[in-house]
């Protein structure tokens, strides 16, 4: 018997909320896409990550929006994530979860990835563990 078998606490196992992919099945590049309104995300509300890739990879940032079509084109204007395109590109993803959990989805990201900018979200939800985009 390990260790770990003695008392540990038991995690809630992480859910997959099948982060969305381009119909070739890749992750989308945020400066990539020409008009994001083609994605048909306006309205639509869940939870983004972005990311970039390069010799140093990391995660960026993670958030809930009742609009992901309108946070998408925020974020394709906001010069310091446009920063990160050079370094490897800027990758986006998204799920639409129900608003009620859409805050401790974020906040579990924002937890375990350490992502470069600070993410909005309602520290006093407990945290949702969920699959992180492979």
């Amino acid at each position: 018997m390990g260790f770990w078998s003695l008392g540990a606490i038991r995690q809630p196992k992480a859910q997959d909320i099948k982060w969305r992919k381009s119909p070739r099945g890749e992750y989308y590049r945020l400066f990539m896409i020409d008009d994001i309104s083609e994605l048909s995300l306006d309205g639509v509300g869940g939870v983004y990550l972005l990311w970039h890739g390069g010799l140093k990879p990391s995660w960026l940032v993670a958030g809930a929006t009742e609009d992901l079509g309108h946070s998408f084109s925020e974020l394709m204007r906001d010069p310091d994530i446009r920063e990160y395109d050079t370094r490897g590109g800027v990758y986006m993803s998204w799920s639409p979860i129900k608003d009620n959990f859409r805050e401790g989805v974020v906040h579990f990201i924002a937890k375990h990835t350490n992502p470069t900018f600070e993410c909005d979200y309602d520290s006093k939800e407990d945290p949702i563990p969920v699959l992180l985009p492979r």
